[in-house]
């Protein structure tokens, strides 16, 4: 890899305000938000496969996954700020 090019994500890696450290590294909220949202999949999954899915959407298994994913919206739109103004700097 590019010597470059390997300096940059060090000092991307070590920035504690960049997106990798903000976003991915010991957020336990966020990961355990992407468990329920695995386990709601999981669950409606089950409910197809053993026909006990409602035909109704409210109180469904897939509303539960939806207001899961609903929910992490809120997240990703507050997280794509800071990285757009890193980037615009960068470029800048």
């Amino acid at each position: 890899m590019n010597t470059d090019l390997n300096h940059i994500i060090t000092q991307y890696k070590n920035d504690n305000q960049s997106v990798f450290n903000t976003w991915f590294i010991d957020n336990n909220q966020r990961l355990k938000a992407f468990r329920t949202i695995r386990r709601g999949v999981l669950q409606v999954v089950e409910d197809i496969k053993n026909k006990t899915f409602p035909n109704d959407f409210k109180g469904s298994s897939l509303e539960f996954v939806l207001s899961c994913i609903a929910e992490q919206k809120q997240i990703f739109v507050g997280i794509s700020h800071p990285f757009l103004l890193e980037t615009q700097t960068e470029n800048s």
